[in-house]
């Protein structure tokens, strides 16, 4: 069965409502017949257990019986409803999707956050600051055309242009296309801004500006002879190894094994969260496949995935859920855990620990080629790791200095 084309509009809002006092009598007795069979289905390739499954049939019923629109999709926000309403909603969500039964209709989360971030500022400032931001998330087509933006770009942009923008708003400059570029250099210098700060702020300036100038919002770019500067990037330290023998020898199976991937082979953390069990098809012959690399294990870690594959095995017997790392929420998905789970896995920053272990791996062969090669990263990336030995080496007595005849 296919969702409905058509929607019911609604003359006048509705009253609030509570989802857990309805009576469950969905309007289309056929599709919510056909939608519980599936749903069914779903829960036993997925390892539910009854109470489980009981809970999503009440939840399902619900929102079959206040749609709008009887045999059409059912929006995500009432699907959320369930979950103010004490009611189970997570796994229907998912259900719904994989069954073209759901429209989602809910705003982006960082969507919300720019309105917050940005309702200080006067308009027309609020407004086109919110053309730029609405064209950067999703990208624009049509000439001029806009590629889309990652939202923790964005979010970043934002963040470091807003304490210019709100000086230049407390000086009555309300619209962005009409800025001096004297005044926007004295208001960025009254920032006082040094060192990376600056550089970003700079950054975001002139990707608001650049934006506004180019789809003819503004008709001179302000920014454009704004000097950029470079990042400081500091040299990687090793990382305190105490911490680290701790989280090795943790009596924990999923601590272990994610803290010796990180130490031994400093995979990043998203390859970690979205591994599979086929990516360890050949676990008893040490490797691990990545998407774009092939990792011989270490001893240690094939010991430590194999003791977390025995307790996966044992916690989660009936689970179809591919992915190696699983949580009692994730184990009734097919969906990877979620990031914050996985950074209380380890005992430090997985940017340190990744450092740490190519700094070793610097300090043992001063190759970038093999770095980068080994590690899934940029030559130019990989010499900042190797740059510091490879000097030490060339500043000592006897050794021949690079591009001279010894």
């Amino acid at each position: 069965m296919v969702a409905h084309a058509h929607r019911q509009l609604t003359l006048f809002e509705p009253p609030p409502r509570t989802l857990a006092a309805s009576d469950g009598r969905a309007r289309d007795p056929v599709l919510a017949g056909w939608l519980e069979h599936r749903l069914n289905a779903w829960a036993g390739s997925r390892g539910w257990s009854c109470s489980t499954l009981t809970r999503y049939r009440r939840g399902l019923r619900i929102v079959l019986a206040v749609q709008d629109t009887p045999g059409g999709p059912v929006p995500a926000s009432v699907v959320q409803e369930l979950t103010g309403s004490g009611l189970a909603a997570r796994l229907l969500h998912e259900f719904l999707a994989a069954h073209g039964f759901l429209e989602e209709d809910r705003p982006q989360t960082i969507e919300a956050w720019f309105t917050r971030t940005t309702a200080p500022l006067p308009e027309p400032m609020t407004g086109q600051l919110a053309c730029w931001f609405t064209a950067r998330l999703h990208g624009r087509n049509t000439p001029p055309r806009s590629l889309a933006l990652s939202p923790t770009t964005l979010r970043l942009h934002v963040r470091f242009a807003l304490p210019v923008l709100t000086r230049l708003a407390a000086a009555n400059l309300n619209d962005l296309s009409d800025i001096p570029p004297a005044r926007l250099r004295e208001e960025l210098a009254a920032c006082r801004l040094k060192g990376n700060d600056y550089a970003n702020t700079v950054s975001a300036l002139r990707a608001v500006f650049t934006f506004l100038h180019t789809h003819r919002y503004a008709a001179r770019n302000p920014a454009v002879h704004l000097r950029l500067g470079t990042h400081h990037r500091p040299l990687p330290l090793p990382a305190d190894p105490a911490p680290l023998r701790e989280a090795l020898t943790s009596p924990d199976p999923v601590r272990a094994a994610v803290t010796a991937l990180l130490v031994f082979h400093a995979p990043r953390v998203a390859e970690i969260r979205t591994l599979t069990l086929t990516d360890l098809r050949d676990l008893d012959q040490g490797r691990l496949y990545l998407p774009n690399r092939t990792i011989l294990l270490a001893e240690p870690v094939t010991e430590r995935l194999a003791a977390y594959l025995t307790h996966r095995h044992t916690t989660w017997p009936h689970t179809a859920n591919p992915h190696l790392l699983l949580t009692h929420r994730s184990a009734v998905t097919t969906t990877p855990v979620s990031a914050p789970w996985l950074y209380q896995q380890y005992p430090s920053s997985s940017h340190l620990l990744r450092n740490d272990r190519m700094v070793n791996e610097a300090q043992a062969a001063a190759d970038a080629r093999m770095i980068s090669e080994l590690f899934g990263i940029t030559y130019r990336a990989a010499t900042r790791y190797t740059r510091p030995y490879t000097d030490a080496a060339t500043a000592r007595p006897g050794h021949p200095r690079p591009g001279r005849s010894p």
